[in-house]
């Protein structure tokens, strides 16, 4: 089978990013991880909001939090992390589409289960590589 006729989305392109990966289940988090490096980012990962927030936020282009973390919320841990980096690309991962998260132009929400190709375009629309 051609590669025009397999039953995988076409990927959006992205350039390497550098992805803060906050998700508490393990198997999740290791399943992303794997997923995203395979397609050229470099990941670190944390399994808390604390762990999270421990890192270099300047180092990283964009941040992927489930919205459920066992020590406070994604949205806590966006606005900490907003404090530091304003402009931080934020997607929530989250399993509820009436989420009430108040978006802005940095940030996005994908609901789950999401595949790997709305994690692209999520990832897009946060960096501003696409139209809204």
């Amino acid at each position: 089978m051609s590669p025009s006729n397999t039953l995988e989305p076409e990927m959006p392109t992205l350039p390497p990013l550098r992805i803060l990966l906050c998700e508490d289940e393990q198997l999740i988090r290791m399943l992303l991880a794997d997923t995203l490096s395979q397609h050229g980012h470099c990941v670190v990962e944390a399994s808390s909001a604390k762990a999270a927030l421990q890192h270099d936020l300047d180092s990283v282009d964009v941040l992927i939090t489930d919205l459920g973390l066992p020590d406070g919320s994604g949205v806590d841990l966006a606005r900490a992390a907003r404090i530091r980096r304003p402009d931080l690309p934020i997607i929530y991962a989250t399993g509820h589409a009436d989420h009430g998260l108040t978006l802005d132009a940095h940030s996005t929400a994908v609901i789950k289960p999401y595949g790997t190709a709305q994690l692209f375009e999520a990832m897009k629309r946060v960096m501003c590589l696409t139209a809204a």
